[in-house]
């Protein structure tokens, strides 16, 4: 996969992520009208913007599988707490909201731990 559409997928993945958090944890009925059914609190709008941010400067992006696994860490301490707790809330219920992301996710996954095995026998 070419590294820019990588980096669009990462991000959409993440707002995504952090959108279901966000209605999940009913952080948007503190801040928002009515209209505003689909915008996001304020924190977790700076934490997607701070993520978006992160995808789009990664150094390792044309190589690594996932932020989790990646020897760089590029966010700071605090943030990578609160994209844990956004990533164990949402991630069971992205296959209710996104099944398709979810089921590439799971295969992109599975084509990694594959590789490495396969690199740790050769």
């Amino acid at each position: 996969m070419d590294t820019e559409k990588k980096r669009a997928l990462e991000g959409d993945v993440m707002s995504k992520m952090i959108a279901i958090y966000c209605r999940g944890n009913k952080h948007r009925g503190r801040t928002c009208t009515p209209q505003d059914a689909d915008a996001l609190c304020p924190d977790c709008r700076r934490l997607r913007d701070y993520a978006l941010d992160r995808v789009a400067g990664c150094p390792r992006m044309e190589i690594k599988t996932f932020c989790s696994v990646c020897p760089v860490h590029c966010y700071s301490r605090d943030m990578r707490e609160q994209i844990r707790a956004v990533m164990r809330y949402s991630g069971p219920r992205m296959l209710l909201h996104h099944p398709f992301m979810t089921i590439h996710h799971m295969w992109l996954d599975h084509q990694a731990r594959k590789r490495a095995r396969k690199e740790m026998h050769a």
